[in-house]
């Protein structure tokens, strides 16, 4: 199945006012960690300020989510979707009426087709292949975006189940903004700028528990 997601730029310009004010401490730079990862499954959580894209009297407060790159040597899946050795699967929750927020590798066909989330922030952990079905569970029971649940919320305290606790990311207060997360990354050495998303698919989502592709409406001619 296809359709077409068309003008989610300005959706995402309309939902700029309610995103998220999340109020945290500042870092100790004095405790700064780093996460290894060289092969095997690397679990990543990618957030984007909105600076570069803010303009005069309309501020952009940005986005997070999270990905699978598989350098295992051999296919993985998350659900039904299988994610070939060197390839990449993003996912995060989007506020999309008409179908679950839940949308994967939407974020680097943005990146392609429009240019977007240029100056984003990446940080990186080695998981095991187990931890896949808890990236699967947790998409189950929080497959929807909310006021209180944003993009942010859904990919923190996603990435805080699948990772060893060292690795977690400590937040404070009770609404989560990217501005917040690039904070916390402060915590952390290793931080990737504009990490290379080139190698994930086509743009789905699930309907009904029915994979569906979607395309995005290009702005190249």
């Amino acid at each position: 199945m296809r359709k077409k997601l068309a003008a989610l730029p300005v959706l995402l310009a309309a939902l700029a006012i309610v995103l998220c004010l999340w109020v945290g401490a500042e870092t100790d730079r004095s405790t700064v960690q780093t996460l290894p990862y060289e092969e095997g499954i690397v679990f990543s959580i990618t957030t984007f300020d909105g600076k570069s894209e803010s303009k005069p009297f309309i501020k952009c407060f940005g986005h997070t989510w999270l990905s699978v790159d598989n350098q295992t040597g051999h296919s993985v899946y998350i659900k039904d979707y299988e994610i070939k050795n060197n390839e990449m699967l993003t996912f995060s929750v989007w506020a999309v009426a008409g179908m679950p927020g839940l949308l994967f590798d939407l974020e680097p066909n943005y990146i392609a087709d429009y240019d977007r989330y240029v100056g984003r922030q990446s940080l990186s952990v080695n998981i095991g292949e187990s931890k896949l079905k808890i990236i699967e569970d947790y998409m189950d029971r929080n497959h929807r975006w909310t006021v209180g649940k944003n993009c942010s919320y859904w990919s923190v305290h996603l990435w805080n189940e699948v990772v060893e606790e060292d690795y977690q990311l400590k937040t404070a207060g009770f609404v989560y903004t990217p501005e917040k997360i690039e904070k916390a990354f402060m915590g952390f050495d290793g931080v990737e700028v504009d990490k290379d998303f080139s190698r994930a698919g086509s743009l789905f989502y699930y309907n009904d528990g029915v994979r569906t592709e979607l395309e995005l409406c290009s702005q190249r001619s």
